[in-house]
């Protein structure tokens, strides 16, 4: 009977076995899966043929003979039950060194912007954030050890500028420079690596590529419309003041930054960043300010250093607390440009989360000439123009709830011929795109702060100053993903996702549905 003592259990074949898990090799030589077709069939000839010791009394002779895919989960199982307690010899750390650098060579050439491996008490998960949108990248282990080596090689071995030395039930940041082959050919690329411990001995361990795109785009050509750039570079035109960026992480704050300092690089003044890391490079003088654990202050040391180099233009990395928001208030009122980012869910919000959580005095921030320009910004999924669907066909893919919603936005546009050029992602894609979208676009919203604004910041009557901005021709956020959805270039499904506000009911009607879904 086929089981697990059976079974060949080095450590390059259970990559193997866990990354496909299809396949497994006897001691007898036989290769049983459930899948001829599956690449780890090649895989296991290959291994076998450069190391044909592991199998002496068959001389590296192979047959493949078929199972239920039952039968595979069950051995895999098994092995992950009698091998809690891997010892870490050199094969076990060569094969562990083997999974690592397939695992990120695997999400350079898938273009996977973030790498999430999740480890619980009986399983490893990875997965990968693809145009924003999150995906398995192999299927689940059932192994915890395979997860806890993997995290200990990629800090141990891999990483440089560590907080601490790594241990599991620790928090811990550091960054892998990596030459791997990406679609635009081999290239060195940089992640940047955080480590976070969870209950049952397990953890999760995010990895950032921050250098994923090798070329800054233009202003013109990161999804803004012509009147954004032009209040952008009106902004970076005048004499001092300073532009706050927010957005969730990964919504293009650092490019956006990118592309205004490198519009202004070579033009008679000044620029200096501090970055954590830096991810781009600008040709002009950037400083990698990465903190540790026992010195904090780092970026606020750097900050005040660039006091005495004659600096024009400024840019810091993430606010992050009081210190870091009162140094970026300094700046722009020592008569420079001054561009830093933080995170809220609007531009309007960035007034309370500098007052109210890094406790800046509202009368600071009021200051006459001092906030010129905030920006909030999300990145968006654009649809695949090879595959992309009307509104009529769309139709038939819509589920009752999703109808609601779209005739009730659609009401609230007021002009039905939106339907003529509305578009919609297949729900199967094609072979140019991940589910029928491909890519990511910017929506933005901005606001040019004026005496009025201060004015209202200074009483801290935030609903009066919403009103107040609508009422002089701001345009939130939701506007720029309508704009975008009447030309067919995104989802509304998908802007919803990212967009407050954009399909959303009123509370009245959200209670009146507590009562019909109880009927």
């Amino acid at each position: 009977m086929l089981d697990s003592n059976n079974v060949v259990q080095l450590e390059d074949l259970k990559s193997i076995y866990f990354l496909y898990q299809d396949t497994v090799l006897t001691n007898d030589g036989v290769i049983y899966t459930c899948d001829f077709d599956s690449p780890s069939i090649d895989k296991m000839f290959e291994l076998i043929e450069k190391h044909p010791e592991l199998l002496p009394s068959h001389h590296g002779a192979l047959s493949v003979k078929k199972i239920e895919r039952t039968v595979v989960k069950l051995i895999i199982d098994q092995i992950t039950r009698t091998n809690h307690d891997t010892l870490i010899d050199t094969d076990t750390l060569n094969a562990v060194a083997q999974r690592a650098v397939n695992m990120l060579q695997d999400a350079a050439l898938r273009e996977v912007s973030d790498i999430h491996i999740e480890l619980y008490a009986h399983e490893t998960r990875i997965e990968g954030r693809v145009d924003g949108k999150m995906q398995s990248l192999q299927p689940t282990i059932p192994e915890h050890e395979y997860g806890k080596l993997l995290f200990g090689y990629l800090f141990n071995e891999l990483s440089v500028d560590k907080t601490s030395d790594f241990y599991q039930n620790q928090i811990n940041n550091a960054r892998i420079e990596i030459e791997l082959n990406t679609k635009n050919g081999r290239r060195e690329t940089l992640w940047r690596i955080a480590y976070l411990p969870a209950k049952d001995n397990g953890g999760q361990l995010t990895l950032r590529w921050l250098n994923k795109d090798e070329f800054v785009p233009s202003l013109d050509n990161i999804g803004w419309e012509i009147g954004h750039v032009h209040i952008m570079r009106n902004f970076t035109q005048s004499a001092s003041g300073v532009c706050l960026i927010a957005g969730q992480v990964g919504s293009g704050k650092t490019t956006t930054i990118a592309s205004s300092l490198l519009e202004l690089k070579g033009k008679g003044r000044s620029i200096n960043t501090l970055e954590d890391p830096v991810e781009f490079d600008l040709g002009i003088i950037q400083s990698s300010v990465v903190t540790q654990k026992d010195d904090e202050d780092l970026m606020f040391t750097y900050g005040k250093a660039l006091l005495r180099h004659d600096v024009d233009i400024e840019s810091h990395g993430e606010i992050r607390d009081t210190k870091g928001a009162m140094n970026v208030c300094r700046k722009g009122e020592t008569g420079q440009i001054m561009f830093s980012t933080l995170h809220t869910s609007s531009a309007l919000g960035i007034a309370h989360t500098l007052n109210e959580q890094m406790h800046v005095p509202s009368a600071l921030i009021a200051a006459p000439n001092l906030m010129k320009l905030w920006i909030y910004q999300t990145l968006v999924r654009t649809l695949c123009p090879h595959c992309c669907i009307s509104f009529n066909e769309a139709q038939a893919h819509l589920d009752d709830e999703q109808r609601k919603k779209l005739n009730h936005w659609l009401s609230e546009q007021g002009d039905l011929t939106i339907k003529k050029t509305m578009r919609f992602k297949h729900p199967s894609g094609c072979n140019h795109c991940n589910e029928g979208e491909k890519g990511r676009t910017t929506l933005v919203e901005m606001i040019v702060l004026d005496d009025e604004d201060r004015l209202f910041i200074s009483n801290k009557d935030y609903l009066g100053w919403s009103k107040a901005l609508l009422a002089k021709g701001f345009k939130p956020i939701s506007s720029h993903a309508t704009l975008k959805i009447k030309r067919g270039h995104i989802d509304v499904f998908s802007a919803n996702e990212r967009v407050n506000g954009l399909l959303n009911e009123t509370s009245i009607n959200a209670y009146q549905q507590l009562w019909e879904e109880a009927s």
